[in-house]
């Protein structure tokens, strides 16, 4: 009986020695899931934070010889004046993909409507939502007047007018564009645009070059103001050059296939002067009007825009504004921020 009691108390106590090792093997274990679990994690967190940062390098840096990454496709959009259907139309398709553009105001037009797109213009409300959603609004003078015929009063009302004028509405306007494309040849204007601000937009050039070294007619080095002679040079951060798409859309007839594809070629030009995330050309494109209508003169179709939008959004493009452009003034060179 002794016996047969002594045998059960050992069994007993094997069994609860069983459980407890496997409590405890269990514990250990879990243990080592909260221990190693957040280091994972943390990993995870610090690789994925690596990349973003290395992003951010690519417009980050000083131009050519910035940090380098493999980010390499940039576009920058503007849009001039102020017409009613930006902020109808290609607004909402801009935040849609997520991008932010350039607004150029003509101060003494702005608020106004009429029966025809030329007298339908955004108003100050319009404006304000613009940048609140993180548009850009920059200055396109007072009245959209051809400068290079202005008196040097009618040239500090327009150029310096409209930064005041922006500024009573709270903007703070660090860029001006030339309107006409004229002006940014004329050392008479471009004296005054540099009184008043940091930087200007011209045309005629689908790449910027940010070191002004690319245009094979107009031979430079850098993107300084003047040459020793004294004379002005073709491209310079009072022009930093774009191409207008509606001379594109003119030249094509508006026929909407021509157009994309002139697109696609146009914000890909970039590629062969781009690599390794130093960014050293970028295309600059200016729209007037997005609207409902078609094959009229600096009006972009409504659905042609989205398509144009969209090629950007699927193929990896960064989208850019006037105020992501910067000046170094010891390099005399351009770059993005």
């Amino acid at each position: 009986m002794h016996y047969l009691w002594y045998r059960l108390a050992v069994v007993t106590i094997l069994v609860k020695s069983r459980r407890i090792i496997q409590a405890l093997i269990a514990s250990a274990i879990a243990i080592i899931i909260i221990t190693v679990m957040p280091l994972e994690a943390h990993s995870q967190y610090t690789y994925q934070s690596s990349l973003i940062q290395k992003e951010r390098g690519s417009i980050n840096g000083t131009g050519i010889g910035g940090v380098g990454t493999t980010f390499n496709k940039l576009v920058l959009l503007s849009f001039d004046d102020n017409l009613r259907g930006d902020f109808i139309y290609a607004k909402p398709i801009l935040d849609k993909y997520g991008f932010k553009a350039t607004f150029f105001i003509i101060c003494n037009k702005t608020g106004i409507s009429g029966t025809t797109r030329f007298l339908n213009r955004t108003n100050w409300q319009d404006i304000a939502a613009m940048q609140k959603d993180g548009m850009d609004i920059q200055s396109h003078t007072m009245n959209h007047r051809h400068l290079n015929h202005l008196s040097a009063n009618a040239l500090n009302f327009e150029i310096g007018g409209s930064k005041q004028c922006l500024a009573n509405h709270g903007y703070h306007a660090t860029t001006f564009a030339y309107p006409y494309n004229e002006g940014s040849n004329n050392a008479t204007v471009v004296n005054v645009v540099a009184k008043y601000y940091n930087m200007a937009r011209s045309g005629t050039e689908p790449l910027m070059f940010l070191h002004c070294n690319g245009y094979k007619k107009q031979p430079q080095k850098d993107c300084r103001t003047y040459l020793p002679d004294g004379k002005l040079t073709y491209a310079n951060r009072y022009a930093v050059r774009s191409l207008s798409f509606d001379v594109d859309e003119i030249k094509n007839s508006f026929n909407n296939a021509a157009i994309f594809a002139d697109f696609i070629k146009m914000v890909n030009s970039q590629s062969k002067y781009n690599s390794g995330g130093v960014i050293n050309a970028i295309p600059l494109i200016t729209f007037h009007d997005v609207d409902l209508a078609t094959n009229q003169p600096y009006i972009t179709n409504v659905g042609l825009f989205d398509q144009l939008m969209k090629y950007l959004h699927d193929n990896g493009f960064k989208v850019l504004t006037m105020a992501n452009l910067g000046y170094d003034t010891a390099r005399s060179t351009l770059y993005m921020q």
